[in-house]
């Protein structure tokens, strides 16, 4: 065994999700960290992907069969299947007066459905030793106002990964979950900023995370260096589901 910390040299790799974010962060790490890696995201980022040193495939998680398809370009190219991250998702903030059906059916075919889609293609392609990680989020196990349907898909994403670990444990496959607060991406931020400044908003630490953090985490869950961690669901969240900070106290009696 290396003794390289996270090592994953030549690890077969497929981050879903990966042009941008969270998933760009994990892709950079993961490229560092000397894995063989393919990107899939619905975006036209192909290029811009393969100048970071990774593959790209166009790919929409919701579809089973173009995810499959995908996976098995990834044993094509790289000879097998050792990481699966599924970490393509909707980030929106919305009250529930708000809410519209087609925008909901998205949001869960997106975060939940092709969630478990990623996990039974890459299952069903992996032998003993891969692993699964996927992104949750805080609000699948704390609530937040405004976030109904986004924290259900998520909360259903945390579910599915105790499960799955539960199934698929005899077999040397590993499931765990991450389940980042709010982090500074573009679109997170701009979502986030639909609800105003409120104390929800407000973790310990006192600020968002940087992409680079969550995918730390997502390295280790990945790496060996984990080979006895499954079913977690951890919160990468500057405290955030931990309680309440005296500034949000404060925030309520002014």
């Amino acid at each position: 065994m290396s003794t390289r910390m996270f090592d994953l040299t030549g690890k077969s790799t497929v981050v879903t999700g990966g042009a941008s974010g969270i998933g760009e962060a994990v892709v950079r790490r993961f490229l560092a960290a000397g894995a063989k890696v393919l990107v899939l995201d619905i975006t036209d980022s192909g290029a811009e992907v393969e100048s970071w040193g990774a593959a790209f495939r166009k790919t929409d998680v919701s579809d089973l069969s173009d995810l499959e398809s995908a996976l098995d370009h990834a044993i094509g190219l790289h000879g097998g299947l050792d990481v699966m991250v599924n970490n393509a998702g909707i980030a929106l903030h919305r009250p529930l007066s708000e809410v519209e059906p087609e925008r909901n059916t998205q949001m869960f075919r997106v975060n939940a459905q092709g969630v478990i889609y990623g996990m039974a293609a890459a299952a069903a392609r992996m032998g003993a030793g891969g692993a699964i990680v996927n992104t949750a989020s805080a609000s699948g196990i704390s609530g937040v106002a405004g976030l109904v349907e986004y924290g259900a898909t998520k909360g259903a994403v945390v579910a599915a990964t105790l499960n799955a670990a539960m199934e698929l444990g005899p077999r040397g496959i590993r499931v765990n979950s991450v389940c980042p607060g709010l982090v500074r991406t573009p679109l997170a931020i701009r979502s986030a900023s639909r609800l105003g400044k409120s104390g929800h908003m407000i973790a310990a630490l006192e600020r968002p995370a940087q992409p680079e953090e969550i995918a730390a985490v997502i390295h280790f869950l990945a790496s060996d260096d984990a080979s006895y961690v499954t079913g977690q669901s951890i919160a990468v969240d500057g405290g955030w589901t931990s309680g309440t900070t005296t500034k949000t106290v404060d925030a309520a009696n002014p």
